[in-house]
């Protein structure tokens, strides 16, 4: 028997703004806290997003296929005194 090591896809963390990834949509998937968006880069490798509110509401209508480039651009205060601030993304997609 012959065996294949399996690896996942790497999950971005961006953490300096201006941070970015560019690729192609290979799956969408539905988790406990909103949908992450596998995208495979040019380099073959793959990342899963970050289910963060604001990138969701972004990538809403991308589906399977579509070419995106994320870019992390921001953080914003919390509304909520003790919540984590909100990180803000632009969002692209080739038409």
């Amino acid at each position: 028997m012959t065996y294949k090591e399996q690896v996942g896809t790497e999950y971005w963390k961006p953490e300096s703004f201006g941070e970015e990834v560019e690729g192609e949509i290979v799956s969408v998937t539905e988790g406990d806290f909103g949908k992450q968006y596998a995208i495979k880069k040019s380099d073959g490798s793959e990342i899963t997003t970050p289910s963060h509110a604001y990138l969701q509401n972004r990538l809403a209508k991308v589906k399977v296929g579509d070419k995106v480039k994320l870019v992390y651009t921001a953080e914003e205060p919390p509304k909520v005194k003790g919540q984590s601030p909100m990180k803000v993304y632009k969002v692209f997609i080739d038409e």
